[in-house]
């Protein structure tokens, strides 16, 4: 199975295959950024590529700068999950995620992760 792109920019591609998601930047360094049940929906990288975000069961955001690869999860412990559709970028450290009954929500985060 090949991998499926999620999202893209100049340096960076976020990636997954089935359920597990990844991202490489242009020189070759890749992190894993975790699984997802069901796969993962959708992601996105920063227009100033400090941050990534991918999403479907919870979401993970990923710094993108130095340190490379320092991760945190957003609603994916057992009761606190959400399903996330969709998102976009909102703020330098802001987004939106939409839920699967099409709700917007807020979050926004160091970039300290």
């Amino acid at each position: 199975m090949s991998r499926r792109e999620l999202a893209r920019s100049a340096e960076y591609i976020v990636q997954h295959e089935y359920e597990q998601a990844s991202v490489t930047a242009a020189d070759g360094r890749r992190q894993e950024l975790g699984e997802f049940y069901g796969d993962p929906a959708v992601a996105l990288i920063d227009i100033n590529e400090q941050w990534c975000a991918v999403a479907g069961e919870g979401l993970v955001l990923c710094r993108l700068g130095q340190p490379f690869g320092q991760c945190v999860g957003y609603f994916r412990q057992p009761g606190e999950v959400r399903w996330i559709a969709a998102l976009r970028q909102t703020g330098a450290f802001a987004l939106e995620w939409e839920d699967e009954d099409g709700v917007w929500s807020a979050l926004a985060f160091s970039v300290r992760l």
